[in-house]
């Protein structure tokens, strides 16, 4: 018998590109400007261009904000002209294709908080671009990514030279604003505590904590329907609050403390769509009242000398100095 075999090329079948956002952007306003944060998810490619709303990022531009993986996160930051429209209009380049997509923009009125500290100045430290910030840890939960602290700030108080400790700063009682008074931010109705870290009394015996971790003793409040203000990083013992106990605007609910994923005393403070630490999607908020002092738009210095006086924000990262 003679078998006749007609052997053909393998033609490899290149999978579409599909890109979405879990969470869509809700609009905040930054000095006069409307901002969206938001993360494009890209399944099959990796994007060499996107022009979005009159800015246009290059290949160059993406890769310093984007996370590979079998998903590609690209990390977007849009500023608009004037109001924010119902839907951006992205045009993304992946592998000489462009693609149109539409993300869907959530217009809900601002989340207004009252200081959740006194005094000052603080530093309210807040940079989307560092790797490892808190507007770039994706964190996944019972099979979904989201990303609590994609508007999360950290205070840290400083002194009028700029400094956030006095003498040995590797000691955590030398830090100015450790075991500050921690403020309730509106009325609200605690739902989640937690106090059983303990603290090392130093920087360099502070033990490496895995993510889950990361919190230290926190307090979750509830201050609306899908809405939850998490304090982290709190001194042991220091909560002054159970679940179920309603709290007033201001009240003293715990002191800032050094517990956690962290590498030294400050207030860890974000707004969520649910109770879970790890597992809910950071939303944004404003301050009701507050001095804008000025601020690094070096990180580099930070700690080290004077801040830039002035009341300018800096819109790509934001470490302003603060009288609350």
């Amino acid at each position: 018998m003679i078998v006749l075999f007609c052997l053909l090329p393998f033609l490899a079948v290149r999978a579409q590109p599909v890109i979405s956002v879990l969470c869509p952007p809700t609009p905040v306003t930054i000095n006069g400007r409307v901002v969206l944060y938001y993360e494009l998810y890209v399944i099959h490619g990796v994007p060499t261009r996107i022009e979005v709303a009159g800015t246009i990022l290059d290949q160059k531009e993406i890769a310093g904000r984007t996370k590979p993986g079998d998903t590609s996160v690209v990390y977007m930051e849009v500023a608009l002209d004037g109001p924010a429209p119902d839907s951006l209009i992205h045009y993304v380049t992946i592998q000489g294709e462009t693609i149109r997509v539409a993300i869907p923009v959530r217009h809900t009125a601002p989340i207004v908080l009252s200081p959740p500290l006194r005094g000052g100045p603080w530093a309210a430290v807040r940079e989307p671009s560092w790797e490892r910030g808190h507007r770039r840890v994706i964190f996944t939960v019972d099979g979904h990514s989201r990303i609590p602290g994609r508007f999360a700030v950290d205070f840290i108080l400083l002194d009028s030279a700029g400094k956030y400790a006095r003498g040995d700063e590797d000691s955590i009682r030398n830090w100015y604003g450790y075991a500050a008074e921690v403020l309730a931010v509106a009325d609200g109705v605690v739902v989640k505590t937690r106090d059983d870290f303990v603290e090392s009394p130093t920087l360099s015996a502070h033990p490496k904590y895995p993510a889950e971790q990361a919190t230290g003793n926190f307090i979750c409040l509830k201050i609306g329907e899908g809405r939850f203000v998490f304090y982290e990083h709190l001194q042991p013992g220091s909560i002054r609050t159970r679940p179920g106990q309603k709290v007033k605007r201001g009240q003293l609910i715990a002191r800032l403390g050094f517990t956690g994923q962290t590498t030294g005393p400050h207030l860890h403070l974000h707004v969520a769509d649910s109770d879970s630490p790890l597992g809910a999607e950071g939303l944004p908020f404003v301050f009701d009242r507050f001095t804008v002092l000025g601020g690094y738009p070096d990180f580099g210095v930070f700690g080290k000398g004077e801040w830039m006086a002035g009341g300018g924000v800096w819109f790509g990262g934001n470490i302003l100095m603060l009288m609350l």
